[in-house]
């Protein structure tokens, strides 16, 4: 019994300090884990000494500050970007102002600088038709919008563009002190009007017309003188317009040819009256077929290339021939064409019916020496009333005069004469 009580006891004494042993043990486990822990928030919260306390303080200040500076950068390149923009905008703006602005009345032309004038291009409406109208305005160097100028309006040939002979004259004119105007026939260039290439003589003599009226609008055009001045078929355009419209106060030519005359009868006078009558069945018949439904059909007005010029070709048709289609004078909206529907208007016209009802305004005919054509300027010169003059450039053919320079230059000197004598009540202004 004593045997039994004593194992008992020390089972019991066993289990006892086994289970000590083992609190002991769980309890030293939880206290290392507590320090563990301890250790790891003392890590994170409190830095082990001054230097990790300052570098932990400044960190997030810094980055902010280099955030914000980058940011400044960008901000600050965007600006740049921005305004680097809006100032190529401005000048693209500028220039395409420059190649197209529609000149109103308080608007003045300057701009394009070019050795002794200045250009702009302009846009107008013809009120008959309510077609728009291209041209280019000149004025002198030295320019000044509060004063009035003559002005001159130049017609280009039949076939022509306003950057052709007549831009040309305009911008000599404009050298001598007068503001002029080149622009393109309704139907032609870049004026508009369908069907395109229409040579209507009723059309281009309203042309000369609605040219005047637009001048009358600018508050730099002296309004009680205005000339105009045609080459070739502007210039029979160009004298019946001044027939009738009394705006028009002195009317020169240069190489002037009557277009419908020249298309009745030939150059010369040489188309027999049957010709003509055959000329106009064909056209009778072409009107017939587009008024159903045909093509139009388009003629030259000079050969298109050298080998089509005929042996037997007038000089003016050969030289015609090199001024629109060689680099001598070639523009790719002189296209050579027009409509042969409107060759029955153009037969019906006459350029020089009346030249005596322009008296007592000036009247000026400037041909060449070699010109075939001067006989309608002479004829017409002989018809008219003083004051009138009658100009011969010895050696210049008719189309010499449209460019080159030993020829158009005696050409502008006179005019220039002429335009300050007829035109101007301003001559400080003037040549």
């Amino acid at each position: 019994m004593k045997k039994t009580l004593t194992a008992l006891l020390t089972a019991c004494l066993f289990v006892s300090l086994v289970q000590f042993g083992a609190d002991a043990k769980q309890k030293a486990k939880t206290t290392q884990k507590t320090k563990q822990q301890q250790q790891i928030e003392l890590k994170v919260e409190k830095p082990q000494n001054i230097k990790d306390l300052e570098k932990t303080t400044q960190a997030e200040p810094k980055e902010l500050i280099e955030e914000k500076q980058q940011a400044q950068l960008e901000q600050q390149q965007a600006q740049k970007n921005v305004q680097a923009a809006k100032d190529k905008n401005v000048k693209k703006d500028k220039k395409d102002n420059k190649k197209n602005k529609e000149i109103k009345k308080s608007e003045k032309v300057s701009i394009n600088t070019e050795p002794e004038f200045m250009k702009e291009k302009v846009f107008y409406t013809k009120q008959c038709d309510n077609i728009k109208i291209a041209a280019e305005i000149y004025v002198p160097k030295d320019f000044d919008k509060t004063k009035e100028y003559p002005a001159v309006i130049v017609v280009h040939p039949a076939g022509g563009v306003k950057e052709q002979t007549a831009g040309l004259y305009a911008q000599k004119l404009a050298e001598k002190g007068f503001v002029t105007l080149a622009y393109d026939a309704a139907y032609q260039g870049e004026s508009g009007g369908e069907p395109r290439y229409v040579e209507d003589p009723a059309s281009r003599v309203e042309d000369v017309r609605s040219a005047v009226d637009y001048l009358t609008t600018l508050p730099f055009v002296d309004k009680d003188n205005i000339g105009v001045l045609g080459i070739c078929a502007g210039g029979g355009y160009a004298f019946n317009a001044a027939e009738t419209e009394m705006r028009i106060k002195a009317v020169a030519t240069v190489s002037a040819f009557d277009l419908g005359r020249a298309r009745r009868q030939g150059l010369g006078d040489s188309i027999s009256e049957e010709q003509q009558k055959q000329k106009l069945k064909n056209v009778a018949e072409q009107r017939t077929r587009e008024i159903n439904g045909k093509d139009y059909k388009y003629v030259e007005y000079v050969p298109d290339s050298k080998r089509d010029i005929p042996a037997n070709a007038s000089a003016m048709y050969k030289e015609g021939y090199e001024y629109y289609k060689t680099s001598r004078g070639a523009h790719p909206r002189a296209v050579n064409r027009y409509l042969f529907s409107s060759l029955d208007k153009q037969m019906a016209f006459t350029a020089f019916d009346r030249p005596e009802s322009i008296s007592p305004r000036a009247v000026l005919f400037i041909v060449g020496g070699n010109a075939e054509t001067a006989y309608f300027s002479k004829e017409a010169y002989d018809k008219a009333k003083d004051p009138k003059e009658y100009f011969v450039i010895p050696n210049a053919s008719h189309v010499a005069l449209y460019d080159q320079t030993e020829y158009v230059a005696p050409a502008v000197e006179k005019l220039a004469e002429f335009y300050s004598k007829y035109l101007s009540s301003h001559k400080e202004w003037v040549y």
